[in-house]
């Protein structure tokens, strides 16, 4: 999907205002009806023509201070890894997955070895 430059956006839009011909300025500019659509609303509901600010896509680091955290889960026992996930929401304050947690362990390079606990 391209990308248009302010001034393009700001050209359509004086174009629109002054002719009130949709059909007109997409021909024009070479946009389509819905780019232009989402133009006129968006400069009636910010009164500008910037682009909104994209939002944060994916999921998010849950993790925040790793090294914080390999700290902690070196000097922590634990038989698995779902007993870890109360332990470290309540020493962070945060909630954390067991999918996230078991991605961190395998990239610390812990395996369960030789007992019960992780080393």
């Amino acid at each position: 999907m391209p990308k248009y430059s302010l001034e393009i956006r700001k050209a359509a839009i004086q174009m629109y205002k002054k002719t009130d011909y949709k059909v007109a300025v997409c021909k024009e500019f070479n946009i389509s009806r819905v780019t232009l659509d989402a133009w006129i609303k968006l400069e009636e509901e910010t009164g500008d023509l910037l682009p909104k600010p994209a939002k944060n896509r994916g999921a998010p680091s849950h993790i925040k201070d790793w090294n914080e955290f390999q700290v902690f889960v070196k000097n922590t026992k634990f038989q698995n890894i779902s007993d870890l996930t109360p332990l470290v929401e309540q020493k962070f304050g945060y909630p954390v997955s067991y999918a996230v947690l078991v991605r961190a362990i395998h990239v610390l390079g812990l395996r369960r070895r030789r007992g019960r606990f992780y080393s």
